[in-house]
């Protein structure tokens, strides 16, 4: 599956956006809304791994506030690509970069899904580890409905 380091996200140039007027948080709904899109955090020190629901989600494992179970969550990755998710973390925290790969999880229909990770190395005041974002190639929009509470129109008629 492909692979690609390159420098951390933060050397790059932040996009101005205050002549948009849109907050961190506005971006971050949208996103989700768009797509199944989930956050996640590798403590270095404690080796656990944090995930938001999308993650639980994609993973189809049952969502938690705790630590994700690896071991679950690696079961449901297809064993080709479990070697280059590894080498990817262990690649990130040591030379301090950020990663994209793509590789197949259980769609537990007795296939595959392809799903990107994103992520990049960090080590601040909020702790070492690695910070990403995981997401799903097949398009599973989100749909919002509306309910129509106005008077049904009558169906035209044609004059004989």
């Amino acid at each position: 599956m492909s692979l690609r380091f390159e420098q951390p996200v933060i050397d790059k140039v932040e996009q101005s956006r205050a002549h948009i007027g849109i907050t961190d948080a506005e971006i971050v709904q949208m996103v989700a809304a768009y797509r199944l899109f989930g956050f996640w955090r590798i403590d270095i020190e404690t080796g656990h791994f944090f995930a938001s629901q999308d993650v639980h989600t994609i993973f189809d494992l049952p969502y938690s506030d705790g630590p994700v179970n690896l071991t679950e969550l690696m079961s449901r990755i297809h064993e080709e690509d479990r070697g280059l998710i590894a080498q990817t973390f262990e690649e990130a925290s040591l030379q301090g970069v950020g990663f994209h790969f793509v590789y197949r999880v259980d769609n537990r229909l007795g296939g595959y899904k392809l799903v990107r990770s994103i992520g990049r190395f960090r080590d601040d005041a909020s702790g070492s580890g690695i910070v990403g974002v995981t997401y799903e190639f097949v398009e599973k929009l989100r749909v919002v409905g509306f309910e129509d509470h106005t008077a049904r129109r009558q169906p035209l008629t044609r004059n004989a």
